[in-house]
């Protein structure tokens, strides 16, 4: 290990300036390049890493969002920020764990042991082979642990009482509160290692957990549904891929969410009290997924971009018909961003089998690259 990343791990006065001149805006646009869409949650994930990082109050944050809409993509993003930006070094113990994982269901008991593990092995890799006590717990309490699927870990399944959601909520309440755990494990002293307890402080770390929730969409529909509710879901115009316009009803569960509702679903108050911010992500509209479509480097017609670069192909998509993929996935409104690929891929599969046959395109007399270009015509033509 060389003297600079030992130096790191602990702030240097140097590293303390350049973490308090990285702004909440600065950290939003670098979210951003990764996240698309979901503004409103971005701007939350910023201050609290802002607050994290720069050792205020906890920023815990929980997720709420339909599948596809982005709630892993930002836990991945946190992770991809710490690592892009240099100042951050030191907070690059991230992990993103299954909330399932946290739970020895055949004893009903909470292993936060796990958790532990999967921090201090990310801990580990920046520190190298040789940490000393101090240096481990000082990675480890400046760690980020991702929870997901945490709406699995509900108080209450299909009506009955789930035991071991009660045992997870628990537990990890008394983490985010902020807990002194002994942790057993193997550290340096010179060139000696040694078995050692070491006492990390969970009040240190920042939590972010996510989840489908997907009962709860339902249930306060029903509610607002109701009659004198007092509540409607609202109306507006919309335009169409080509140009026309139609009017939707669109339920937005962002703007009906109570607290109440929370614990209806089967969580703990106490539990919803440790978050800084309740996030319900936006449901992906057909503006947004064709944002995606065109610009997010890891979408479907990027990821089949690259796949027809190593046949020497140029593929090519029309606006028109990005926006017709667009309007088509949309229509999935619980799949958010992952029914692009579904769509795109029943669009695009005929030339990925046979690029050189009738649907797609003639080889280059000269040896040289062809172009394939999908437009609103191959689009329709699919659907009609």
């Amino acid at each position: 290990m060389t003297a600079e990343s030992r130096t790191l791990t602990v702030e240097s006065p140097t590293v303390a300036e350049e973490i308090a001149a990285i702004t909440p805006k600065d950290l939003f646009a670098e979210l951003h390049r990764g996240v698309l869409g979901q503004d409103r949650a971005l701007r939350f994930v910023a201050v609290a890493i802002y607050k994290h990082t720069t050792g205020k109050v906890s920023g815990n944050i929980l997720l709420i969002g339909n599948s596809g809409t982005g709630k892993t993509t930002v836990m991945n993003n946190i992770q991809r920020v710490y690592d892009t930006i240099p100042a951050y070094r030191a907070f690059r113990a991230v992990t993103i764990l299954n909330a399932n994982l946290l739970v020895e269901s055949e004893r009903t008991e909470f292993r936060p042991d796990r958790m532990f593990t999967a921090v201090e092995q990310r801990a580990r890799t920046l520190l190298g082979e040789r940490p000393t006590a101090a240096e481990l717990k000082e990675a480890m309490e400046r760690g980020t642990v991702c929870v997901d699927e945490i709406d699995k870990m509900s108080t209450v399944v299909a009506g009955k009482p789930n035991p071991i959601g009660v045992v997870l909520q628990q537990g990890l309440l008394t983490l985010m509160e902020g807990e002194k755990v002994p942790y057993r494990t193997h550290v340096w002293e010179g060139e000696r290692e040694r078995e050692a307890t070491i006492e990390i402080d969970t009040g240190r770390m920042m939590f972010v957990c996510g989840g489908a929730f997907e009962g709860l969409y339902d249930q306060v529909l029903n509610r607002v549904s109701r009659p004198g509710s007092g509540e409607r879901v609202k109306s507006e115009a919309v335009k169409t891929a080509d140009g026309g316009v139609r009017i939707e009803s669109r339920f937005q569960l962002a703007d009906f969410l109570k607290m109440k509702d929370m614990f209806e679903y089967g969580m703990v108050p106490q539990f919803m009290a440790r978050f800084d911010k309740v996030v319900v992500m936006n449901d992906l509209g057909p503006a947004v997924l064709k944002e995606i479509l065109l610009n997010s480097y890891d979408s479907p017609f990027r990821r089949s971009q690259r796949y027809f670069e190593s046949l020497g192909i140029d593929l090519e998509l029309d606006d028109l018909a990005a926006g017709l993929i667009a309007e088509q996935a949309a229509k999935e409104n619980r799949t958010g961003a992952r029914a692009l690929r579904d769509v795109f891929s029943e669009i695009v599969n005929p030339v990925e089998f046979d690029p050189w046959g009738p649907e797609g395109v003639e080889r280059p007399p000269d040896g040289g690259r062809a172009t394939l270009r999908i437009d609103a015509a191959r689009v329709r033509d699919h659907y009609r």
